[in-house]
């Protein structure tokens, strides 16, 4: 592909990625408010204008995994019965769910298994922040959620010049997300950060995503992108939304070292996070 075509394809691609709604406001509205330990009268004060996003919240809350028996009559209950960190990711992936939703077809993945990677890696990324006892674990499970928002995007023109980029893979020798960025004139990373700085994400999460490939090239919020990437790299370790980039992306591992991740802890991390993400199902039908 020339770089006029390149740069054409470019314009296209940023033109689609404006077009995507705005995320929900109910989660900056939220978020300081439960790290502040705000009463739980305000924290449904702000829920409850969001239709959408309360029925859902009780929907969860009432599930026999969440509710535990216990009696769930109102907003109020459903808040108290999920706890606060618990709270916050239903009402993410309760938001995040609608852009993941449709099939993603440029990178070899059938309908529902980009979401179901995003909430995997979600849940992988939570752990792995409270093993290395990182702080701002809400803030981690956010980026790591909305990771690979640019594929949402970018997967129909993955699939239209799907050719030419294995072709520069194979006559050049690099990564998926090089000739991903050569032939289309820009990657997913790239593009994810785009969405989430225009949807107003701290700049720690527009970082993470547009750096979760390639955490070395970071310059800042090292920690929480090492996070990203590697419970991204363990999530498609597991087979779970693995899609054909994932066969061109070399290992780092010089990042796990850093952040202490062992062999064997990466074994009980995967073991565990394939047992939470069985028990919650109800993200993945959000």
């Amino acid at each position: 592909m020339t770089d006029g075509a390149s740069a054409a394809v470019f314009k296209e691609v940023i033109a689609a990625a404006e077009k995507l709604p705005p995320f929900p406001d109910v989660v900056r509205k939220v978020m300081p408010l439960i790290q502040q330990m705000a009463p739980v009268r305000s924290i449904e004060q702000v829920i409850r204008y969001d239709q959408a996003i309360t029925a859902k919240v009780l929907a969860i809350a009432q599930s026999a995994y969440y509710s535990r028996g216990r009696a769930i009559r109102s907003l109020q209950d459903a808040i108290v019965s999920l706890g606060q960190r618990q709270l916050i990711q239903v009402i993410m992936a309760a938001c995040a769910a609608q852009f993941f939703g449709q099939k993603t077809a440029g990178y070899d993945l059938r309908e529902g298994e980009l979401w179901q990677h995003s909430v995997a890696t979600a849940i992988m990324a939570e752990k792995v922040a409270t093993r290395i006892d990182f702080k701002d674990v809400l803030t981690v499970y956010t980026a790591a959620l909305l990771h690979d928002i640019g594929k949402t995007v970018l997967t129909r023109y993955v699939k239209t010049y799907f050719d030419l980029i294995i072709g520069a893979i194979n006559a050049k020798k690099v990564r998926f997300i090089d000739a991903e960025r050569e032939t289309l004139g820009i990657d997913h990373q790239q593009l994810g950060a785009i969405i989430a700085r225009r949807w107003r994400f701290p700049g720690e999460v527009i970082d993470s995503i547009g750096y979760h490939h390639q955490p070395q090239e970071a310059h800042e919020h090292v920690d929480m992108i090492g996070i990203i990437y590697v419970s991204n790299r363990m999530v498609a370790g597991m087979g779970i939304g693995c899609g054909v980039d994932g066969f061109f992306q070399p290992n780092q591992d010089s990042v796990f070292s850093r952040l202490g991740l062992t062999t064997r802890m990466v074994d009980k991390l995967m073991a565990e996070t394939l047992e939470e993400l069985e028990d919650t199902r109800q993200f993945l039908a959000a």
